[in-house]
């Protein structure tokens, strides 16, 4: 039985942090990195589905995809270098931190990026624009894309999660603002 008081644990908040890093680094740089490319090719290739609508949205590209998993890669490995450097001996109790390293962080990249996809899907059929909100769908679907996609390198603790699920939706609204007001982004969410 999970005790909520042992989920939202500061021990379980640094372990899924600690995993989730390379996600939300891939998630926030892509749409940055992404402005400076002037001809990017659409990942579902301007195909649309059975009703007349777009696969998916037109922000959805084969470079944000590359480029997602590279930069998942690349946080990991910097954080594979800065590891030891951290001071996991301060915790009370041995930590579970997951094995982060270049595979880890691609996978978590990669799933972040697909996970936005599955998200920008759904909002196809809800007949939801490009850049209108859809809460919860907008802040999860790609936390549980790179969740998904990481499960074949790391083992994830149920905990970690559920503890993911709560605060990952604060983080990205907090992240758009702070986008929307570098106008990296054209929406604030």
């Amino acid at each position: 039985m999970l005790d909520l008081s042992d989920i939202f644990s500061i021990y379980n908040l640094v372990e899924a942090f600690w995993l989730v890093i390379p996600a939300y680094g891939a998630n926030g740089m892509v749409p940055l990195i992404c402005s400076f490319i002037k001809k990017k090719h659409r990942l579902d290739f301007g195909r649309n589905f059975f009703d007349g609508r777009p696969l998916l949205g037109t922000g959805k590209t084969i470079e944000g995809l590359l480029i997602g998993s590279i930069v998942g890669a690349l946080i990991a490995v910097f954080m594979q270098f800065a590891f030891p450097y951290l001071p996991w001996s301060l915790s009370d109790r041995p930590l579970a931190i997951a094995p982060v390293g270049a595979l880890t962080g691609f996978l978590l990249g990669l799933g972040s990026m697909v996970g936005d996809a599955v998200g920008s899907f759904f909002k196809r059929r809800l007949n939801l624009e490009r850049g209108r909100p859809a809460p919860l769908l907008d802040q999860l679907d790609f936390l549980f894309g790179a969740l998904a996609f990481a499960m074949l390198a790391v083992a994830m603790k149920l905990e970690w999660v559920i503890l993911l699920a709560v605060i990952t939706p604060l983080i990205h609204w907090f992240a758009c603002i702070i986008g929307y007001l570098l106008k990296i982004k054209k929406e604030p969410w």
